[in-house]
Parts: C-alpha cells; sequence; structure tokens
C-alpha cells in the first residue's frame, strides 16, 4: 500500500478507499518476518481476496495442505482449507482464544510491513510519492522486499531514527471446487484446527 502518482487516464483505478493512490500488495511472511512472498502488481482500487485468487497462493498451498500448513488472513479474506480467518461471531472459548491466537499472530505481517516501510522510506506516504510508472513502482516494492530479506539474513541493525514504524508471481487459476461443498470443507477444517489445538 505506497503512495504513487497515477496515471492520467487510469488514476481512478489506483484509489483506494481512502482516496489515496496505491499499489495494492500482497504479501506473506513467516514468522521471523522473512518475505516469503509480495505479488506489487494490483492498483489500488483491487481487493485483496482478487489479487490473492490471481495469484500463485490457491496453487502452492493446494500443494502444501497434505503438510498441514496454513496461511492466516484477516477478515477481507474467504475462509478455505489452507487460508484460516477470524471466526466472526465467536461462541464458545476454544472459538475465542483461537481468534486472540489468530490476532497476535497475524501481527506478524502488520509489523513486517511497517519494518519494510520504515526501512525504505520511499515506500511509506510520509517519504514523498515514486513518480514512476505502474511497472517499475511494482518493480521497486520487490526490490525493497528482496533487500529486506536479505537485511534480516545479514543481520543488519535497523536504526530506529530512520523512520516512524521473492518476485511477482505469474497468475495461476485456482482449482474450481462445488462452491457450497467447498464452504463446508473449509469450515470443518477451521473447526478441526479449533478443536486441536484451542480446546
Amino acid at each position: 500500500m505506497w503512495l504513487w502518482s497515477p496515471p492520467h487516464r487510469s488514476e481512478q483505478v489506483y484509489r483506494n478507499r481512502k482516496s489515496y493512490h496505491f499499489m495494492n500488495v500482497q504479501m506473506v511472511c513467516l514468522a521471523d518476518q522473512y518475505i516469503s512472498h509480495v505479488n506489487a502488481m494490483f492498483p489500488g482500487s483491487v481487493h485483496d481476496a482478487y489479487i490473492m485468487r490471481n495469484s500463485s497462493i490457491p496453487y502452492v498451498m493446494g500443494q502444501l495442505q497434505r503438510h498441514r500448513v496454513w496461511l492466516l488472513g484477516d477478515s477481507g479474506y474467504p475462509n478455505l482449507s489452507w487460508l484460516l480467518t477470524p471466526v466472526r461471531n465467536p461462541r464458545t472459548r476454544a472459538e475465542e482464544r483461537y481468534n486472540e491466537a489468530h490476532g497476535r499472530t497475524r501481527r506478524v505481517i502488520e509489523r513486517t510491513f511497517g519494518l519494510l516501510k520504515a526501512r525504505f522510506r520511499c515506500l511509506h506516504m510520509t517519504g514523498g510519492s515514486l513518480f514512476y510508472s505502474p511497472k517499475k513502482v511494482c518493480q521497486i516494492i520487490v526490490a525493497c522486499c528482496m533487500l529486506h530479506n536479505l537485511a534480516l539474513r545479514r543481520q543488519v541493525p535497523f536504526l530506529q531514527e530512520d523512520g516512524p514504524d521473492g518476485g511477482v508471481v505469474a497468475a495461476v487459476e485456482p482449482v474450481d471446487r462445488d462452491e457450497e461443498e467447498a464452504e463446508e470443507e473449509d469450515m470443518q477444517n477451521r473447526d478441526s484446527v479449533i478443536q486441536q489445538y484451542f480446546q
């Protein structure tokens, strides 16, 4: 979610719900804040769930599912067998504990976005705009993510006074499933995780 100067002919497509011009960036990170996936190809008005559906994530996670690997997503994403979202209206203490753990764990990605924006001021709104084409802005974002990972790997210290706070993937068609049956299976998967880990 980085401010930049959009092309005049399609300016409204790059405007997000707060009326800023952005590229909507999808990132997946590990618990240690390494970025394992970044997709910076979509304008700010594009919904997060659409970006996810049109990325390689559904295919990759479908392959990893047998290893009981999950991603966490906020309530803007659909609950899928490999993508766990919060329980909207928790009715049991186990569901409440699940939501609490989900929120604590998901904060890692928020901290990672904050660290990335602080380390690379061109990505933060207070650092000004990126006066480049959308394609070049995407490349800058991906390069910053790669440098972020390199800095973590080499243990480059982060200087707090510097700020306040993979590669682009090709689209892969998700596997089609019967909508109703799939939704039921996905809910059962999340319920199983809650029963196994939060009872």
